[in-house]
């Protein structure tokens, strides 16, 4: 106790006797003083330059009709040969999918966001989790092309791929079965295969 006593005569000029009353006393006193600083401190205004954001100008609007006219919209864009070298599937294929996302997760619907502006559309949500699942491209150089923040591409790819292995795991990431292991050994064998 006599180093309690030290330090509230020192930091608030209390002097404390030494009977165990006082001690008593002086322990909640010191208590309610040490909970009184920490709530000073706690409560501490914010500084000017952690209050503020930096906004960063994606113009959405824009960068996705460039997307849909270099993808998606027949005869101005890429061919479908070259569709398929930069998303790593076929057109087909990827309306197939987007139908299907659409239809089981509503996250992937295109909303405004808090400003009324409208966010990412599903083709290019869908374009920017292809480019790095099949092209093992990190998420901030797929920034530069569909205009989306890192953080919000990793959102949508662990959103598809928990979407695509709960709506397609049952047909698609199964264990083969036996008929099937031979129906590959024997088109391994057609083409030449041991």
């Amino acid at each position: 106790m006599s180093l309690m006593r030290a330090y509230v005569r020192v930091k608030y000029g209390i002097y404390l006797d030494s009977s165990s009353d006082e001690e008593e006393k002086a322990l909640l006193m010191f208590t309610q003083l040490c909970l009184d600083e920490r709530l000073r401190i706690i409560r501490q205004p914010v500084p000017r330059e952690v209050q503020t954001r930096s906004v960063i100008t994606r113009d959405r609007v824009r960068y996705d009709a460039k997307m849909m006219n270099d993808y998606f919209t027949p005869g101005t864009g890429y061919t479908s040969r070259q569709f398929k070298q930069r998303i790593g599937m076929r057109e087909d294929l990827i309306e197939k999918l987007l139908g299907k996302l659409l239809e089981v997760d509503p996250e992937w619907q295109q909303r405004p966001d808090a400003t009324g502006i409208m966010g990412h559309s599903p083709h290019m949500k869908l374009v920017a989790v292809m480019k790095c699942l099949c092209k093992s491209m990190p998420a901030d150089i797929v920034d530069d092309y569909t205009r989306m923040g890192a953080t919000t591409i990793y959102k949508y790819l662990k959103r598809f791929c928990h979407t695509v292995c709960m709506t397609f795991g049952e047909r698609y990431l199964r264990e083969p079965t036996p008929k099937d292991v031979q129906r590959l050994l024997q088109e391994n064998a057609d083409r030449g295969f041991l």
